[in-house]
């Protein structure tokens, strides 16, 4: 008996040492495939992300006992910017995690992955970084970009859209390698967090075509030295234009341009002969912003067929207007505080403006050289056309009110700061019946060599003070609008 239990307890003892040295060598495994996972080429962390049993104790442990871990809920690209959208936390045990991943949603904030990531992988710090990324090898893209000698650039033959990735490098890099040709953006969105900046050179100049479902936006960090810059400068380089050279010739078509509550859309910093048509831009402080020209002050720009709707603040402005020669036409602009700033002489043509974010003390068009302009409208701004002491002439423009806003102490269809000068003809206001705000078709000084030619607006609906009768041409008359019943007056 003595010797069978012997024999059965030296069993159990082998049976024992085996089981543990199994569990021992599985232990050990485990532990280098861990370490292997998180190993990439130049890493130095290894040896500080491998784990043991001796992590338990350096991770909070939630209700349950288990350590809350960042994963990635989708395959993410290096560059791109971690938040919750591509992230989530999941519960796991504290044995055999890298010391190093992110157990916090607050340690990813302003983050954005340095290596390309799959569904499912740790969240790890040493693969993160403050610092944007390079998208794509630089030599790499000179390369392909040189074997290009078609007229217009697709983009996306290089660079992707819909990443959410910084791509100002490389699209900068697109616009300097391509001289004198054209950019073209197919559908998408394109993240950049500085301006794009072009060439006024003739030679050398470049343009940019946008497809109907094309986005430039400014990315969430914008930064261009702490002023806020256009999303495209045009004419930003080389300022060497001048009426002796040919027109620089360069254009902005079609797409969309969100500012971001953070960036303006496009400036035109120099050059001349500039188009801007068939764009829409949203979400800024100066929707587009002319500077002054590099011949003589001239900077000859053509503004056409455009939508821009601003940030909703009383500062922002839809068209800021600095260079002379210049003509806007089928401008519509709304959520601005001042519609078109014109300080120098500026043709506009059938463009609306509309007060959408109820400002007060506001100008739709505020001129401050000639001003020469035709069947414009505002509305619902305190003072629809400002401006008139300069020469130049209003004709079939429009100012009219449709609410009354809580603030505004008057309503001016046309306003001159000294004597009137320019030529109002066939314009016309409708003012709103029954309400406080005091109504002037015309505020200005006296005997001005002005004009007001056949106006159209209810006399019984403005202030004793009003100017119009003052101007008026010889042989013209006030004229009712047509919604009035004449046998009531």
């Amino acid at each position: 008996m003595r010797s069978d239990k012997l024999k059965s307890n030296v069993w159990v003892r082998l049976f024992s040492l085996l089981l543990c040295f199994t569990m021992s060598f599985c232990a050990v495994a485990l532990t280098a495939c861990n370490t292997g996972e998180e190993e990439t080429e130049g890493n130095t962390e290894v040896a500080s992300d491998g784990a043991t049993e001796e992590n338990a104790t350096e991770f909070p442990l939630n209700e349950d006992g288990l350590v809350n871990v960042l994963v990635f809920t989708s395959d993410v690209a290096k560059g791109v910017k971690l938040t919750t959208k591509n992230t989530k936390l999941i519960a796991l045990p504290a044995t055999n995690l890298p010391r190093n991943v992110v157990t916090d949603m607050n340690d990813i904030t302003g983050m954005y992955a340095n290596k390309d990531f799959y569904a499912g992988d740790y969240v790890i710090k040493s693969r993160l970084t403050k610092t944007k990324p390079v998208i794509i090898d630089k030599s790499t893209l000179n390369e392909e970009i040189a074997k290009t000698d078609s007229e217009y650039v697709v983009v996306t033959d290089f660079i992707k859209a819909n990443t959410g990735e910084d791509l100002s490098g490389n699209l900068q890099m697109l616009i300097d390698k391509n001289p004198g040709r054209t950019i073209f953006f197919p559908d998408g969105e394109y993240v950049i967090s500085c301006s794009l900046k072009t060439t006024s050179k003739p030679s050398e100049s470049t343009s940019f075509y946008f497809s109907s479902g094309a986005i430039l936006k400014a990315s969430d960090d914008w930064d261009n030295d702490g002023q806020k810059r256009a999303l495209i400068c045009l004419g930003a380089k080389e300022k060497v234009n001048d009426i002796r050279n040919p027109g620089t010739n360069f254009y902005v078509m079609g797409g969309t341009f969100d500012g971001n509550g953070r960036a303006d859309g496009i400036s035109i910093d120099a050059g001349r002969e500039t188009l801007i048509k068939d764009v829409t831009i949203i979400n800024t402080r100066y929707g587009i912003h002319i500077k002054e020209g590099t011949n003589g002050g001239s900077s000859d720009s053509d503004i056409d067929d455009i939508t821009i709707i601003g940030n909703g603040m009383p500062t922002s402005v839809g068209i800021y207007v600095v260079g002379n020669d210049n003509t806007i036409s089928n401008a519509h602009i709304s959520n601005v505080g001042t519609g078109i700033i014109a300080q120098n002489c500026t043709l506009m043509n059938s463009c609306t403006i509309e007060n959408t974010a109820g400002f007060v003390n506001t100008i739709a068009f505020q001129s401050g050289g000639s001003a020469w302009i035709s069947n414009c409208v505002s509305i619902n701004y305190d003072i629809g056309f400002s401006g008139a002491g300069a020469r130049g002439f209003f004709k079939q423009c429009m100012a009219k009110w449709t609410v009354d806003l809580e603030g505004s102490v008057e309503h001016t269809a046309f306003k001159s700061s000294g004597k009137l000068n320019a030529s109002i003809i066939g314009c016309r206001a409708e003012f709103l019946p029954e309400t406080q705000t005091k109504n002037y078709f015309l505020r200005a000084g006296m005997d001005g060599p002005g004009r007001v030619v056949s106006p159209i607006f209810d006399k019984t609906l403005v202030s004793s003070s009003d100017a119009t009768a003052k101007y008026l041409e010889n042989g013209s008359t006030i004229i009712l609008p047509t919604y009035i019943n004449k046998e009531d007056q």
